[in-house]
């Protein structure tokens, strides 16, 4: 592993430690389908789709 995917893993581990103490539901609405679930995992879904974006492009 190169040095930005560790990098990238570690942001992961911490967003994910202080998306546990976020509580509550969200309502996601992509192109006409809605989505509920918990906003942590909303959260760190879409923090890890950007990452593996981020490592992907660079």
């Amino acid at each position: 592993m190169n040095k930005s995917l560790l990098w990238a893993l570690f942001l992961i581990a911490l967003c994910a430690l202080f998306f546990i103490f976020t509580g509550g539901r969200t309502n996601i609405k992509i192109f006409e389908l809605a989505f509920s679930m918990k906003t942590s995992i909303a959260l760190l879904l879409f923090t890890g789709i950007g990452t593996t974006i981020g490592v992907l492009l660079k």
